[in-house]
């Protein structure tokens, strides 16, 4: 599922993006929300987040950079820096 918005998201739109990319219920998504350890995201579905990111951010994202992503927080503050609004 494509999730595609005009610009930067808040927060709670980028929990929202990620409910709807991962299957998840959006009120289970707080910054410290561990992708693998709170929500069970194995590899495949990490690939397909940033599947999703790259088609979001309009850019690759980087195996080193994806390597770092290990919560909501850290994905969302990876969305902002690669929009330049962190």
């Amino acid at each position: 599922m494509t999730h595609e918005t005009d610009g930067d998201m808040t927060f709670d739109e980028f929990r929202g993006f990620l409910s709807d990319t991962l299957g998840v219920a959006e009120v289970t998504l707080d910054r410290d929300t561990h992708f693998l350890a709170d929500l069970a995201v194995d590899s495949l579905k990490m690939v397909e987040l940033m599947l999703q990111f790259e088609l979001q951010l309009g850019r690759k994202v980087s195996a080193d950079a994806a390597w770092d992503i290990l919560t909501v927080g850290d994905a969302y503050r990876y969305y902002q820096n690669q929009l330049g609004t962190a």
